[in-house]
């Protein structure tokens, strides 16, 4: 056989002994590659593959492009060979000829590349196999080049140099099947220590201090309690903020002239080189505006987030802009043009604004979408924005809070569509969240203890937003069961109705049981002035209130007092019936007479009414239902029992809340709330003890966490009569009958410390609120203070009790929130010790 071939081989990288031969373009055979070069072409008579196993023969010959007929030039052969190689599947390639009859016969001989049978990684613990094998990006089944080896093994050390690995080290490992038709890959990683940021040097800065400017950067040495390590993903961060920070100090032409790294291998440190162009300081000159007339130009400046004379700042000239652009959209000119100009004095920028107002858009239609649940009258009746309107952008952000306000929604986005009349329509999608609750399971706070609980809470009653509930609480101090239902827009007015029925036996600190029963109606409506945040709220209860089973150390505290004192001789015989000796016994002990003044024994274990009616207002701008970043609170009620209403208990009840939510960065806001309270009665006996006031953990009446539950009340120091009482009996080893007249009696008096509900409170919260997953789970640091005294002359605000803390709240679906506290107390609290004190509670500081 006389040869004409083309023969090529890649030249994989040192290392793979098994692909290292110089890459070969075989010759044609001396005669036939002769007459090629004068021209002469073969006639192919037929075309034969071999050494294709897993490439089909017909593969090779399509991509060869050379069939019987055709006529073969060295160029013919090239192309050929190129294109085979271009598959990727082959290492060699050679193309042979024999003469025959006719012209030549033609044999494609191929060599195949392993195919790839699985990948292995080895030494990785920081970065998991997942974002490996998505880094490099090489699946099980396709042919393995030598070269795409050494491409991943790069690409893995690129990997972990993101991640601040810098002296990762990767080896790959093969291992072929007997036929070496296969081959698994394994690269074994020794990934070393993360490289740590020793020093950033800064250079091109004029005025600026280094370490202002290096401050604003995530890689820089930090301290103690903050990583060092190197972040490549933040770098690019880091060089933004850099130029960042000094356009908003007025140094506008400030830019990057170069950065690089160098890395002490021995010591795992690095050192970051920046330089800089820092320029000339640039500050705001004057500001016109042109054609504008819808708004005056006065409106326009007060707008305007920057000062003349005061440093440029790039981003207050960035809002600047979108407040004017604001101004226009809230009269509806939502197309308006405006383009600034700058000029350049000296040091100062002048800016000119160029108005094109064009025609205010009106709205054509407002489409919701996304309620699956909820009736779409529900989310109507809340938009301030309607069809017919002129746009009003200050309308659309106040429906979309009010949507939000409901709290059956996890996300509400609005969405402007432009007509080609210039109108616009809006769009609001709402992501429906589950509202219905359903709970069963335990509970425990310092008051009640282990309460096992059962509810069912519909906010979203039949898509219609009306609310309905069930509860049940049982437990070794409380036992309740309620219903309840509102109904938010009646008769399709902004006016809500409600009822409510419950029953409850609450043991208060073991010292009684408190029993209620009965219920109340609820009338309440939305106001547009003084603004449309307003509401009023009228409600009338009824209800039979008990107080029983009172410990004997309430009585103790709580009654005249007998203590007796008894004394006799009991004698003690032989077995021949003597006396064999005498010894006197005495006895001890209390007896209890009336109850005192004001015990809530008096009443008897009796039902005695209460009839009350109270008004409130509110005014509630919150953005948000639960964790609000900004809006207020303030409300005030004034509740009136008894009197003309009937009943037995007599007082009047005013309460003041305020909160404020004060965004800081971001999601993460401050929250504060400050509550007054007091109560003013003829006669204190007629005052409900389940009305007066209780501070403290995470009780009812207000929280201060630190504290036991409901424990910062008024500790009042009685004085009552005690009579001794003496008696005698010569009767044997038998107590006298203590209805007999004592011997003799002696009168005395006595002190003693009873905790009293106040009649008065004050009670201050503050927290930082930080969303660790936003709408799901939240951070606290908390602040709080709060007592109650019984008198107003006793009121001293600096004698209240603080407590400082931490805690985080859970959004769980289909329960509500719950929250855990731990807090500290700032001052003594006799009784209670100084430390760390667990709460829990469902619900949020500023929502209960």
């Amino acid at each position: 056989m006389k040869s004409i071939s083309a023969n090529k081989q890649t030249r994989p990288p040192a290392g793979l002994s098994r692909y290292s031969r110089p890459l070969v373009i075989a010759l044609w055979s001396a005669m036939l590659m002769g007459a090629v070069a004068y021209g002469q072409t073969f006639n192919v008579v037929d075309v034969k593959v071999e050494g294709a196993v897993l490439a089909s023969p017909s593969l090779v010959l399509s991509v060869a492009g050379i069939n019987p007929g055709d006529q073969l030039t060295a160029s013919v052969t090239q192309d050929a060979v190129k294109r085979l190689y271009g598959l990727g599947f082959f290492h060699d390639i050679q193309i042979l000829a024999e003469e025959t009859t006719g012209g030549i016969i033609l044999t494609i001989r191929v060599k195949e590349l392993p195919k790839l049978n699985s990948i292995i990684f080895k030494g990785n613990s920081k970065i998991k196999e997942k974002d490996l094998v998505e880094k490099i990006k090489l699946p099980p089944g396709g042919f393995l080049a030598p070269h795409e080896i050494y491409e991943k093994k790069a690409e893995i050390i690129d990997l972990y140099a993101e991640k601040g690995y810098f002296l990762a080290n990767v080896t790959p490992l093969l291992n072929y099947s007997e036929d070496s038709a296969s081959v698994e890959v394994t690269f074994q990683i020794n990934e070393g220590s993360k490289v740590k940021v020793e020093k950033v040097v800064l250079t091109g800065n004029d005025r600026i201090p280094a370490d202002k400017i290096v401050g604003k950067m995530r890689n820089r040495k930090r301290g103690f309690l903050k990583s060092s390590n190197f972040d490549k993903d933040k770098f690019p961060e880091d060089k933004e903020k850099i130029i960042q920070y000094l356009h908003e100090l007025g140094y506008i032409d400030a830019y990057l002239k170069s950065d690089s790294f160098a890395i002490d291998t021995a010591a795992n440190r690095m050192s970051i080189f920046i330089d800089i162009y820092e320029g000339p300081r640039y500050y705001f000159g004057g500001a016109t505006f042109v054609g504008n007339k819808i708004i005056p130009e006065n409106a326009l400046k007060q707008a305007l987030k920057f000062r003349k004379g005061s440093y440029f700042d790039q981003e207050k000239y960035d809002e600047s802009i979108y407040e004017v652009y604001y101004l226009y959209q809230e009269e509806g000119y939502l197309h308006v043009q405006v383009q600034d100009s700058r000029k350049t004095e000296d040091s100062l920028i002048n800016i000119t604004y160029e108005i094109i107002e064009g025609v205010p858009s009106e709205v054509n239609l407002v489409q919701i979408i996304g309620n699956t649940k909820t009736k779409e009258k529900v989310i109507r009746r809340e938009m301030s924005i309607r069809p017919g309107q002129v746009f009003h952008r200050s309308l659309l952000i106040r429906s979309v809070r009010n949507i939000m306000q409901l709290n059956y929604f996890g996300n509400v986005e609005p969405d402007i569509v432009d007509l080609p009349s210039g109108d616009v329509d809006v769009v609001v999608k709402v992501e429906e969240k589950p509202t219905g609750q359903v709970s069963a399971g335990a509970g425990y706070s310092g008051q009640d203890k282990f309460v096992g609980t059962f509810g069912l809470g519909i906010p979203n009653f039949r898509g219609m937003g009306q609310n309905l509930s069930f509860n049940v609480d049982i437990g070794s101090r409380r036992n309740s069961y309620s219903v309840s239902f509102t109904e938010p827009w009646f008769m399709g007015t902004p006016t809500s109705i409600g009822g409510d029925l419950y029953f409850l036996n609450r043991r208060w600190y073991e010292d009684y049981t408190e029993g209620r029963r009965g219920g109340s109606v609820r009338l309440g409506r939305r106001l547009k002035w003084p603004d449309d945040y307003f509401r009023v709220y009228a409600r009338y209860r009824l209800e039979d209130d008990r107080f029983y089973e009172f410990s004997d150390d309430y009585k103790l505290t709580n009654s005249e007092l007998y203590r007796n004192f008894v004394q006799f001789d009991s004698a003690y015989y032989n077995d021949q019936g003597g006396v064999d000796s005498v010894k006197t016994i005495d006895y001890n002990f209390y007896t209890y007479g009336d109850p005192l003044p004001g015990s809530l024994q008096s009443f008897g274990e009796d039902w005695f009414t209460s009839s009350s009616l109270t008004w409130s207002i509110t005014r509630d701008s919150r953005n948000l239902p639960e964790f609000a970043t900004k809006g207020s609170i303030v409300s005030y009620s004034l509740s009136m029992t008894g009197g003309i209403l009937g009943g037995y208990w007599k007082y009047q009840q005013h309460e003041m809340e305020l909160a404020k939510f004060i965004p800081i960065i971001g999601n993460i806001a401050l929250a504060g709330k400050l509550t007054l309270a007091g109560i003013h009665a003829g006669d204190d006996n007629k005052i409900l003890e389940s009305d007066r006031y209780s501070p403290g953990g995470t009780g009812y009446d207000a929280i201060v966490r630190g504290y036991d539950d409901g424990t910062l009340t008024p500790d009042t120091v009685g004085i009552s009569a005690i009579t001794y009482q003496f008696y005698s009996s010569d009767e044997l080893n038998v107590r006298p009958d203590l209805t007999a007249d004592p011997d003799s009696t002696a009168d005395s008096t006595r002190t003693y410390t009873a905790r009293v509900r106040g009649k008065y409170m004050v009670a201050a919260n503050l927290e930082l609120q930080v969303p660790l997953i936003s709408n799901q789970l939240y951070l606290l640091g908390f602040f709080d203070a709060g007592r109650a005294w019984l008198h107003r002359r006793d009121i001293k605000l600096n004698q209240v009790y603080r407590g400082v803390g931490f805690g985080f709240r859970l959004v769980v679906p289909g329960i509500g929130t719950i929250g855990f506290d731990f807090g500290y107390p700032l001052d003594e609290r006799p009784g209670q010790d100084k430390g760390w004190k667990p709460h829990f509670q469902i619900g949020t500081t500023f929502n209960r």
